[in-house]
């Protein structure tokens, strides 16, 4: 029996030269250090370009901070105040004598003092009170004057007269009566002196009653 054995023909040698360099091992062994090269290099391009999502972005795209300062302006502004104030009014308590103004000659200072019957009040007496007056007299040196001093009394309640009075010394008492102060409202009592030298001089007591 026999066999036959068929050998190719052998390929001449400048063609398994040519085609022998890609089946070096070195050369293989670059192949996917080359590969791995190329998709890093790509991976990093796209990611700068934002091409690729955010979970898998080797190199996301700069980020550019902006700084906004706010400028504060503090505006200080001064107000002047001004206080006016109201000028007390003074109460002369009867039976008390203040300071004695200057007077010009031939002038008198008066002050009416009433008495405290029937008074519930400052300035204030009862309606139907009896109180009584006296007029205190002082000349330009502050003394009782030395010659005859003539007072006259004339009680208003509002603008009508209720009662009126005269008397030859400034030392006698003006005596209300009974029904001077019967009527509730705002009451005047003005003395009027003059002297035998002809000074003169006069004052209102204004009083309540309730």
């Amino acid at each position: 029996m026999s066999r036959t054995t068929t050998t190719p023909p052998a390929g001449k040698p400048y063609e398994k030269k040519q085609w022998a360099w890609h089946r070096h091992p070195a050369l293989i062994a670059a192949i996917p250090a080359v590969f791995a090269v190329i998709g890093s290099a790509l991976t990093i391009v796209l990611g700068r370009a934002d091409a690729l999502p955010n979970a898998i972005n080797p190199a996301p795209p700069p980020t550019t901070v902006l700084t906004t300062q706010t400028a504060t302006t503090t505006t200080t502004a001064t107000v002047t105040e001004t206080v006016t104030e109201t000028p007390a009014v003074q109460i002369t308590d009867p039976g008390t004598t203040s300071t004695l103004p200057a007077l010009a000659p031939g002038s008198l200072a008066i002050t009416v003092l009433m008495s405290a019957n029937g008074k519930i009040g400052p300035q204030e007496y009862r309606a139907g009170a009896i109180p009584t007056a006296v007029a205190q007299v002082l000349d330009e040196s502050g003394h009782y004057p030395d010659t005859g001093c003539y007072p006259t009394w004339v009680l208003k309640r509002g603008s009508a007269v209720v009662k009126t009075g005269r008397s030859g010394s400034c030392h006698e008492t003006f005596y209300l009566s009974s029904d001077s102060l019967e009527v509730r409202g705002i009451y005047h009592l003005t003395v009027s002196v003059v002297t035998d030298a002809g000074a003169k001089g006069s004052k209102t007591e204004d009083f309540k009653v309730t």
